[in-house]
């Protein structure tokens, strides 16, 4: 039998439309992977550009200190002391804030930012970061001054003793 040239053109579609739903479960497969591979991508980062920063602060005793002091008794520090601080300490907070958009993006997993705005718990009760954030609030965005905010208005302090005002040797 001798098959016309409509259904050789039948046929060809059919199998064009099975080749369709088979590249549609191709491209959804890698789509998949590629999501998983960037939200690994975005978690790393984050927790490399935080650890950056607080070995930063960690290999200088003079910024250490300088924090350290600033988070006590910012009222003490000089001028230029303070300044260095609010740099210091606002390249984390731009840490912060990119977090809490990543998560709300859906790009980064909730317990990363999480783990990170534990710091702000930790000192939020300190002179300088209410200091801080009351100088630096209106450069962030509105999104994650509320989220800051509701951090501070909450009773959970979460410091281990690093900033409870313990004595200090040198004291």
């Amino acid at each position: 039998m001798r098959k016309n040239l409509p259904e050789y053109a039948l046929i060809a579609e059919i199998i064009s439309a099975f080749a369709i739903i088979l590249s549609l479960f191709f491209v959804g497969f890698q789509l998949r992977d590629t999501a998983t591979a960037t939200r690994s991508a975005t978690a790393n980062a984050s927790i490399a550009s935080i650890s950056d920063w607080y070995s930063g602060m960690g290999q200088s005793g003079q910024v250490s200190a300088n924090f350290l002091n600033a988070m006590e008794t910012p009222d003490e520090l000089t001028r230029e002391e303070w300044f260095q601080f609010v740099m210091n300490f606002h390249a984390a907070m731009l840490n912060f804030q990119n977090s809490f958009y990543l998560v709300e993006e859906g790009t980064l997993d909730h317990e990363i930012r999480d783990s990170l705005t534990a710091v702000i718990f930790a000192v939020k009760h300190l002179p300088g970061f209410q200091r801080y954030w009351e100088q630096r609030k209106p450069i962030f965005f509105p999104e994650f001054q509320v989220y800051i905010e509701d951090i501070m208005a909450s009773a959970e302090v979460n410091s281990e003793g690093l900033y409870r005002g313990e004595k200090r040797a040198e004291d």
